[in-house]
């Protein structure tokens, strides 16, 4: 047992990207019935997209953080919880659990308990998927000091993200080109509700289902001058004139921002090239063996690169502060996470929005003043299960990314009602 739970924390301390490149290569074996070659390649090619979607995503927030940071001290906000982003989640509150080994096993056997049982067509192939999900985990341990029922919340945040997995997989299938892909992530398809609801309401609406944002629309309508590339490329002109930085600095950001819209949808392409012989494979060996299609479960890093993620994310960013500046009972600075939180949050709900960059920021409006108020109320939660660790933050924390689960708040409030 020592040594099952030795290599299961080895395993865990991999980098997402080592991950993907070891379970795609067994899926593509054992699942796909892929030559090794084959399978081999189908691992690199995505995991090689994954580094190159880590290095887009970490150059746009070496730069957008700085910049962005500036403009929450030009405006004097000042919060009692502070975003410390989720690099300090992982580091603090996540990875440090004292039984995060277990929680990887028993994620791996629900998963394919409820394949077996038909309760989910979701395999979830990118294992730090499991992370997000043991946040209602930490929250009710540190509420409770009871590990049983904090792996019971962990078990029911993994059947809700599964579940909307496997409800959502068909539209972001046909909304991005990427066949037999579901995104079990619990920060992203939690959110995926909220594009229902308001495309619902806005196609009830004659003047404002009228409005077509797309980027292709965009496009058309205005050539090459208005396209994500250029709207990435207005806001940091925007950010970096808020920001009071100079004329060259400013410029920076601009290209930058606009270097980050380019690279990445062709990245995404890579990744695509991967995926497709596999998600093949397994379609057509799970339809002989089990008379039914399997999605593969992928982060949602997958989707913020897509033109209306991305436009869309960048437009909310400078928004969310301003959220949290209006907002009656935030707490919340957003900081850390602050450049990528909106994208991330919105990824899942822009294809419910039909890739509408004005309807996709009406949902984002709502999803980052859920997040704000989420994390508002988990606050104390989550500081308290960094300090269970033995790994307190100075001040009350959280992540805007990672904690603005609200599965995991709900059970974290249930908890506490008993706790």
């Amino acid at each position: 047992m020592d040594a099952v739970m030795s290599a299961l924390n080895w395993y865990a301390a991999l980098p997402s990207s080592v991950m993907i490149l070891i379970s795609i290569f067994l899926v593509g074996l054992l699942l796909a019935r892929l030559k090794i070659g084959e399978a081999l390649k189908c691992a690199i090619y995505m995991a090689a997209a994954l580094v190159g979607m880590s290095a887009l995503v970490g150059m746009f927030m070496g730069v957008a953080v700085p910049v962005l940071t500036q403009v929450v001290e030009n405006f004097g906000l000042h919060f009692d919880v502070v975003d410390f982003g989720i690099a300090g989640a992982y580091s603090n509150v996540l990875f440090p659990l004292s039984f995060y080994s277990i929680l990887l096993v028993v994620g791996f056997a629900v998963n394919i308990l409820m394949i077996v049982t038909k309760l989910t067509d979701t395999f979830d192939a990118d294992i730090f998927n499991y992370s997000v999900w043991a946040l209602a985990a930490c929250f009710v341990y540190a509420i409770t000091g009871n590990i049983a029922l904090a792996i019971g919340a962990f078990v029911v945040n993994e059947v809700i993200v599964l579940k909307l997995a496997d409800i959502t997989a068909p539209t972001i299938q046909e909304a991005y080109g990427l066949e037999g892909v579901s995104i079990p992530h619990g920060n992203a398809i939690i959110f995926a509700p909220v594009g229902m609801a308001v495309n619902w309401a806005i196609e009830r609406i004659p003047v404002l289902a009228k409005i077509d944002w797309s980027p292709e629309s965009i496009e058309e309508r205005f050539g090459g001058l208005v396209q994500p590339s250029t709207i990435g490329f207005a806001m940091g002109i925007v950010l970096g004139v808020v920001g009071q930085q100079g004329f060259g600095q400013t410029m920076y950001i601009a290209i930058t921002f606009a270097a980050f819209m380019i690279a990445f949808p062709r990245i995404e392409n890579i990744l695509v090239e991967g995926i497709t012989p596999i998600a093949d494979g397994m379609r057509e060996t799970c339809e002989k063996r089990f008379g039914r299609t399997f999605h593969i479960g992928l982060d949602a890093a997958i989707l913020v690169g897509m033109p209306d993620v991305m436009a869309t994310g960048i437009l909310l960013t400078p928004a969310m502060l301003l959220l949290a500046f209006v907002l009656p009972g935030n707490r919340v600075l957003p900081l850390a996470d602050v450049a990528i939180a909106a994208p991330f949050l919105i990824s899942c709900v822009m294809p419910y929005c039909k890739k509408n960059i004005f309807r996709g920021f009406i949902a984002g409006l709502i999803v980052l003043t859920i997040t704000l108020y989420v994390c508002s109320m988990t606050a104390e939660w989550y500081s308290a299960a960094a300090a269970v660790n033995g790994l307190p933050f100075d001040s009350l924390g959280t992540s805007v990314g990672i904690g603005s689960s609200w599965p995991a708040a709900a059970m974290g409030w249930l908890a506490s009602l008993f706790g």
